[in-house]
């Protein structure tokens, strides 16, 4: 009897503590999810991805969602017919198509970019080398995923693309570098989405397959070698290549019902959002729909009906900045070209919270020499040039970001924050 009464108290027990660490994980993701629709009263430029995640939550700011929308498809239409000869890029016009639909505006409104967008994904399916980019998979996949969600039939000739006797030699695994594994898993993730669409698509108020049984079943078979490579590469701790493209691999893993692994991550993602290593916008849009188990396959069934409005943006800016004159020691950073020769050095005075941004700015301001440029993205600043060194596309080398230890940091320069005495090395590297 005493057994059972002690069997009895400690199954109470575990069923407290399951509560109380789902009350807070509830805290948690509410509160990330007011950080996001913060984000779009910001001087930042508007991020359809940021709208999809709004509109993947579970609780919305319904007017500023309208707001932002208008936001977006002002700003989609001034790219989409911009005369500086600069094309909106396959990524890019998926998202807004995605956002769109998310937002249940009709197909007039949607039918600009999808043409765009079908033209694009045409004129890239016949440019599969040996030379593709993790990157360039990414957003062809994401292209088809956008078409698909919004039931557009998708030429057999660009679905081949996604097969994998059409990837080149490069695509047999992961590399060395960590942005390799961050690249490999954000794209594997993003291609098995689209692959998922395509083999669920039906033709609307008919319920007959889209697609005949054989192309569907290459589809699946692509997927389930894609999945496999995920799902073998989740550590124990949960992360899946790094902690930013875990969270593209959590929607894979939901998307085909592997809520065991999607739980394991979604614990890890947690921690790290707890600690702060969420504050850039776009790295939250990613994170927040697999918080509350959502995936871009689930903006095809949203409705825009009897949403819940109850979310606050919070009152405070947490990608602020704070000035600060409360001085924390120095930084140290060297510039290596892609021998390993140091181009420049600088020892930048350390304030508090102050990003690697700012600190190359001061080391800008304290010697011409040590000068640099960005381009924006989505993601922030990408440092292109620095020193007079320039990282070129067409070489295929960019700038790797790494402590004295060649740790290779996880953040850009607009969201790390040096630590005081920290040595950081910039070397332009091969990708």
């Amino acid at each position: 009897m005493q057994a059972r009464k002690l069997l009895l108290i400690s199954c109470m027990q575990v069923l407290f503590l399951s509560v109380k660490l789902q009350t807070i994980s509830e805290e948690i993701i509410t509160s990330l999810n007011a950080r996001l629709l913060h984000s779009t009263h910001s001087s930042l430029p508007a991020n359809p991805s940021v709208h999809i995640a709004l509109r993947l939550s579970l609780y919305h700011s319904l007017h500023d969602e309208r707001r932002y929308l208008r936001r977006l498809k002002t700003d989609l239409q001034n790219k989409l017919h911009s005369f500086s000869g600069v094309q909106l890029s396959t990524d890019l016009a998926a998202l807004y198509l995605l956002a769109l639909r998310a937002s249940c505006q009709d197909r007039h409104s949607q039918k600009q970019v999808i043409t765009y967008l079908k033209r694009r994904l045409t004129a890239e399916k016949g440019n599969a080398t040996q030379h593709d980019s993790y990157n360039n998979y990414y957003q062809y996949s994401l292209g088809v995923l956008a078409l698909c969600v919004n039931n557009v039939r998708i030429d057999r000739s660009v679905l081949s693309r996604l097969e994998p006797h059409k990837h080149p030699p490069a695509w047999s695994g992961l590399g060395k570098h960590e942005h390799q594994q961050h690249w490999f898993v954000g794209t594997s993730a993003m291609m098995v989405l689209a692959l998922k669409c395509v083999s669920e698509s039906k033709v609307p108020n008919t319920g007959t397959w889209m697609y005949s049984n054989d192309a569907r079943k290459k589809v699946l078979s692509a997927m389930n070698k894609l999945i496999q490579k995920i799902q073998d590469r989740q550590r124990e701790n949960g992360e899946v290549g790094d902690i930013y493209s875990t969270s593209l691999a959590l929607q894979a893993l939901l998307a085909v019902g592997d809520e065991e692994r999607w739980l394991k991550g979604k614990a890890r993602l947690l921690i790290d959002a707890r600690q702060g290593m969420f504050r850039n916008p776009m790295a939250l849009s990613q994170l927040l729909p697999v918080l509350y188990q959502r995936t871009y396959l689930d903006i095809g069934q949203i409705n825009c009906i009897n949403e819940n409005d109850s979310l606050k943006w919070m009152q405070s800016d947490h990608r602020k900045e704070p000035k600060s004159n409360n001085q924390k020691g120095f930084v140290h950073l060297t510039v290596n070209g892609m021998n390993g020769t140091v181009i420049c050095t600088a020892k930048v005075r350390l304030f508090q919270k102050m990003s690697l941004q700012a600190v190359l700015n001061e080391a800008r301001i304290k010697d011409a020499k040590f000068n640099f440029e960005t381009r924006p993205t989505l993601w922030g600043p990408f440092l292109t040039s620095i020193c007079n060194l320039r990282a070129q596309d067409n070489s295929r080398n960019y700038w790797r970001l790494l402590t004295g230890n060649n740790t290779p940091l996880k953040q850009g320069i607009q969201d790390y924050r040096p630590h005081q005495g920290e040595h950081i090395v910039l070397r332009l590297s091969k990708f």
